[in-house]
């Protein structure tokens, strides 16, 4: 079958703004924690324009990146894909689920109403289609349960 370019466009944006952008944030952080052993890090000189609220934030993050092995850094990423999944899902489905409802969010690609490419979903759902989508388009693999 052969998909409407508004299709096409469709999953893309959903994946890279509700999946991949995010997951691309947590790994910098992760990255960012197990680039370098904790007294590297202390030695790093600090923004003085950072509120001291948010360095604390930072360095607690980077503690505890820094402290994760391999299984919790893996089992962590399949968490936060999972968390990214069922947000787009759930977000999706309510899209879904009110289409007809004038208390619908509503939500167009290229100006139209994505009702006019719903005969185009295989699933036969947007939220359905979520699975195809990451399959297709994202960078981190399949819909994480």
């Amino acid at each position: 079958m052969e998909f409407s370019k508004d299709y096409k466009e469709l999953g893309e944006i959903i994946v890279k703004k509700l999946r991949d952008e995010n997951f691309e944030y947590y790994k910098k952080n992760r990255d960012f924690g197990k680039s370098m052993s904790e007294k590297e890090y202390s030695e790093l000189s600090k923004n003085p324009n950072l509120a001291p609220e948010l360095q604390q934030l930072k360095d607690e993050r980077f503690e505890f990146f820094n402290r994760l092995n391999e299984k919790q850094t893996e089992t962590l990423n399949r968490l936060v894909l999972n968390i990214l999944d069922s947000t787009a899902f759930n977000f999706l489905r309510e899209i879904e689920e009110n289409l007809d409802d004038n208390k619908s969010i509503g939500l167009t690609i290229n100006g139209k109403k994505v009702e006019n490419i719903t005969s185009e979903l295989l699933s036969g759902t947007l939220f359905g289609e979520y699975f195809l989508w990451t399959e297709k388009n994202s960078k981190f693999g399949e819909f994480q349960q």
